[in-house]
């Protein structure tokens, strides 16, 4: 049982719980040793007392009220909110009562160096950008396929990196963006409808091209393109199915126009890289 500093700043010893020990539902763990949980509360906030996280984890709240100590945002979450607790962090963040849903992402010490400096000072809320990342997690977790592990990595990795950049460097952008980014990734088994995804986001269809292209260097249909792409390497690297039918799974007009923008973004055939690989 570690010894950890409380919000007193005096060192008292609290029990050691894992990310995600505080509910029921389900887990997934990427290749990279990412552990993610999507869960409903099973503690009501009166039985939890203070205890210590031995590793860097965030938890996004989906729904219900859950109530943090964590710098940058209020005590009590909206949902949407997505906290980030570096490690042997002591805390008594907690549901209000059991009706909610959230989900745990627990990092293994491997990838926790790319969240230090400036980030082992204590729990915080994580920006618009990390959150938009962390709900694509979410729904990748929700309705997992055998091929989405290589999605959810990469939702993982753009996600880190948006905790990892200085508040300053993350300013500026408009909150709308955010949306546009997770609205992508919420549909990446179909081609990007721009009008559909200008009106999600209460913004004109060429302003939001504009801002999409400085933010990401590409418009909105070629992210989304990119998105489907990889999804459907992993499956053509995972799974048994056709061609053919990833093509349809993932959005392409028909086979032939996916065989095209696949040699294109991996240098050779589908069915090259599926024997390759």
């Amino acid at each position: 049982m570690p010894a950890a500093v409380d919000a007193s700043g005096s060192s008292r010893t609290h029990p050691a719980r894992r990310a995600g020990c505080l509910g029921a539902g389900t887990v997934r763990r990427l290749a990279n040793g990412v552990q993610i949980a999507r869960l409903t509360p099973t503690v009501p906030a009166r039985a939890l007392a203070r205890h210590t996280h031995d590793d860097a984890h965030l938890v996004l709240l989906l729904s219900g009220r859950y109530l943090t100590s964590a710098a940058g945002g209020p005590p009590e979450c909206t949902a949407g909110t997505l906290i980030y607790t570096p490690p042997a962090t002591t805390h008594r963040d907690r549901f209000h009562d059991l009706d909610g849903e959230f989900m745990t992402i627990a990092l293994p010490a491997t990838l926790q160096a790319r969240l230090r400096g400036g980030l082992d000072h204590g729990a915080l809320r994580a920006g618009r950008r990390a959150q938009a990342f962390a709900h694509g997690l979410a729904q990748a977790c929700a309705d997992w396929q055998g091929d989405d592990g290589v999605l959810a990595e990469t939702l993982f990795d753009e996600m880190l990196d948006a905790i990892a950049v200085p508040e300053p460097a993350a300013r500026g952008w408009p909150a709308w963006l955010a949306r546009a980014e997770a609205w992508l990734h919420d549909h990446a088994d179909s081609a990007a409808d721009t009008p559909s995804l200008a009106h999600a986001c209460d913004v004109h269809p060429v302003h939001l091209a504009r801002v999409f292209r400085r933010r990401h260097g590409c418009t909105p249909t070629e992210y989304s393109r990119r998105l489907r792409l990889a999804r459907a390497a992993a499956m053509l690297r995972h799974g048994p199915a056709t061609v053919a039918s990833i093509a349809v799974a993932c959005g392409f007009a028909d086979q032939a126009h996916f065989h095209r923008l696949f040699v294109r973004a991996y240098g050779m055939p589908p069915t090259a890289f599926r024997s390759a690989v």
